[in-house]
């Protein structure tokens, strides 16, 4: 019975993206029209040569900081709200929240609490950035400050729900162990939880970084600063010559950031697994 069932729901999926298909005009043969290679041909052609002059490189420099700078600043406020809403987004659980030692009253505030804190941070990352954006850049103007806002408020509902859900994967038994011997519920947090969830939640955050990084690159599109604004106005001017130096500059970027994240990490479980590596031998 299972076998037929997971076939069924197999075909169902199959059928599902192949009506799809046809249902949003995907047509790869289109890709492949005259006049459509043409138009790409020219696009190519346009983006060289590269413009390499030094003022217009000094001005991608700074663009590129100014990323940086949005990602690092939009993560940290990230961390910042997303880590005290997931301590509350931590589902009750254990003796401590049974109905009956807590009372119906507060075993019902602290039920809906977790529900709205769930609910709070589904909202924050079901709106897309390019949405947090707009809404800033009507609330405080053009510039890096409302990319950063939106990048906080997206991460905070993303990290939020990962560092929850992290949270709870501890060892229940060793969350017992920590009330038994007299620990609160901010106690057992600091001296259980987060330690044992140090070098995931160092790597989720890592991670998030990155992802804001190469967000922070796409929100100039909307006024919200970085080098996705010079994009923008190169890419509405037809200076291909200058996408192009920016495009190569952005991978360049990327290419970085992805390095340094994966230094980072590797330290981190290092420096996590290292004690016990060295007392095995």
């Amino acid at each position: 019975m299972t076998g037929w069932l997971n076939g069924l729901i197999a075909i169902g999926l199959l059928l599902s993206i192949f009506y799809s298909g046809l249902d949003t005009g995907v047509s790869f043969g289109t890709l492949l029209e005259p006049k459509n290679v043409r138009a790409v041909q020219r696009f190519i052609a346009g983006l060289w040569p590269m413009e390499t002059s030094p003022p217009f490189l000094w001005q991608i420099l700074k663009l590129l900081w100014e990323t940086v700078e949005i990602s690092l600043v939009s993560t940290a406020l990230a961390i910042v709200f997303a880590l005290p809403l997931s301590v509350v987004a931590i589902r009750p659980q254990g003796e401590e929240f049974d109905v009956r030692r807590l009372g119906k009253l507060q075993w019902s505030l602290r039920w809906l609490v977790y529900y709205f804190v769930r609910a709070l941070l589904g909202l924050l990352r079901g709106i897309p950035e390019l949405m947090w954006a707009l809404i800033f850049v009507v609330a405080v103007g053009l510039g890096p400050f409302p990319g950063i806002l939106a990048l906080a408020a997206h991460s905070t509902g993303i990290l939020g729900k990962l560092y929850g859900e992290m949270f709870e994967a501890v060892d229940l038994r060793l969350v017992e162990t920590a009330r038994v011997s007299g620990c609160n519920q901010f106690q057992e947090f600091l001296f259980v939880r987060f330690p044992m969830s140090l070098s995931i939640f160092l790597s989720y955050t890592l991670f998030r970084w990155e992802c804001n990084l190469r967000s922070a690159t796409v929100l100039g599109f909307v006024g919200a600063g970085g080098i996705g604004t010079q994009l923008i106005i190169s890419m509405k001017l037809f200076m291909y010559h200058e996408v192009s130096t920016l495009i190569f500059a952005i991978l360049l970027l990327v290419i970085a950031i992805e390095l340094l994240g994966q230094f980072l990490r590797v330290r981190v479980l290092r420096s996590d697994t290292g004690k016990g590596i060295r007392e095995g031998r």
